[in-house]
């Protein structure tokens, strides 16, 4: 009874850090965009906003349970320049002051108009930063008090737009409806989120007192409780978007489409239920993101600095970005996220099949290969154009649709594999975690 009890803890805890800003706001977009081929913008959405985040995890578990084991075979120096900037460039500048600024647009504005944003953000970061001080007991808040309150309240939503949906949806509006759904969920973060906070769930399973094939039975188990719960809500919203494409403008702000949504489907109540869902979803989420970056950076300062004067400077941050507006946020996080998340994909991938990954060449040739066509291509995009290299970056295949890392990326698996034969990288591929 109690090994169901903390699976089911665990399971609600990932589900609330993985659902924040993004997961609330893109879906209902993607729905609008995709309109009667929805199902498809489903699951390009899934593949990004769920398979990847979730095998993040196991991808950590298989390696041995931490960041640094997943990129051993590459280099210390990669994992201290890679992480940082994930945590920094996505994690601090991105997502948190997102979740943020969603929770006044979305949540505080509506219910009490007026209030100035500053200090619905001073607010937010002031309760994430009492959360984050508990570390040891992040999970069980998360997964015993605020989780289960936000799942009532996105079911209630979800449940209510099914039965009475907005309208029909209308031929979907754009090309390439998979590909964009599935570029879209880059802007949740949530791969990035599944190395981050994978970690903190396996070490979780430890302090329950689990071991050997029991932890790992309890943590594919929250994986699963985890990936379910994501998936009926994401379809939920995406289905309301679509169901309302005929109602809204292609181009509708996301926060705004989000709201105009909830409020036909639950008229003026709609606003407060959309408040709480809105305030729960970040808080869970930035709550969890905040520990890692701050456990990160105390760990690369050797302690100098201590955890929570680097949780203060990560809400310090929260506070000044944040108010810059969601809008503004999500326009110059995309180049970021174009830049950094491919290889983060393909660093998954490597780790969930680390069993059959022949050398450590292959884990340098394959991310290589895509972090030099990723960051040319975003620097392409952002009309930096470098010549010759970039006009060439568009000639491979699948580059129309967003993917030109894929094959570069199999390219230098292979090319790495052959030229660094030596077997001794792949003894973390071979770890099983100890818990």
């Amino acid at each position: 009874m109690k090994t169901i009890q903390h699976t089911v803890v665990v399971g609600l805890a990932l589900f609330a850090i993985y659902f924040g800003a993004g997961n609330l706001i893109f879906p209902p977009t993607i729905g609008n965009l995709s309109g009667d081929n929805w199902i498809l913008g489903l699951t390009g959405f899934t593949i990004t906003g769920i398979v990847l985040p979730l095998l993040a995890v196991v991808a950590i578990l298989n390696v041995g349970g931490r960041f640094e084991d997943l990129t051993a075979p590459i280099s210390p120096l990669f994992h201290k320049l890679f992480n940082l900037l994930l945590m920094v460039g996505i994690g601090m500048l991105v997502t948190i002051p997102r979740m943020s600024a969603t929770t006044h647009e979305l949540g505080v504005s509506k219910l009490i108009p007026g209030t100035p944003a500053i200090v619905t953000i001073i607010i937010f970061f002031a309760v994430s930063y009492f959360f984050a001080m508990d570390q040891s007991n992040v999970i069980d808040k998360l997964g015993k008090y605020l989780t289960p309150v936000l799942v009532i309240v996105l079911l209630f939503i979800v449940i209510k737009g099914l039965i009475t949906p907005v309208g029909n949806p209308i031929a979907a509006r754009i090309d390439g409806v998979f590909s964009n759904a599935f570029l879209s969920a880059y802007q949740t973060g949530d791969v990035v989120t599944g190395i981050f906070c994978a970690p903190i769930f396996l070490a979780a399973i430890t302090a329950y007192g689990y071991k050997g094939r029991a932890a790992k039975k309890v943590a594919f188990s929250g994986v699963a409780i985890a990936g379910i719960g994501l998936f009926v809500i994401y379809g939920g919203l995406l289905y309301l978007g679509a169901s309302g494409s005929g109602s809204f403008a292609q181009d509708i702000d996301d926060t705004a489409l989000v709201s105009e949504l909830i409020e036909r489907i639950l008229g003026n109540a709609g606003s407060a239920l959309l408040a709480v869902a809105i305030a729960l979803a970040c808080l869970t989420s930035a709550i969890g993101v905040i520990v890692v970056i701050a456990q990160f950076l105390t760990d690369l300062t050797h302690n100098k600095i201590g955890y929570k004067v680097w949780a203060a400077v990560v809400c310090i941050v929260g506070i000044l970005i944040g108010s810059l507006g969601v809008t503004s946020i999500v326009t110059y996080a995309m180049p970021i996220f174009t830049a950094l998340y491919p290889v983060a994909i393909v660093l998954v991938l490597l780790g969930t099949f680390a069993k059959w990954i022949p050398n450590g060449g292959s884990y340098r040739g394959a991310i290589l290969f895509t972090a030099v066509v990723s960051v040319f291509e975003t620097i392409g995009n952002l009309e930096l154009k470098v010549p010759f290299l970039f006009d060439g970056i568009q000639q491979l295949p699948l580059a129309a649709d967003g993917f030109s890392w894929v094959i570069p990326a199999i390219v230098g698996f292979i090319v790495g594999t052959f030229l660094f034969k030596s077997k001794t990288s792949k003894a973390t591929s071979d770890k099983t975690i100890q818990i």
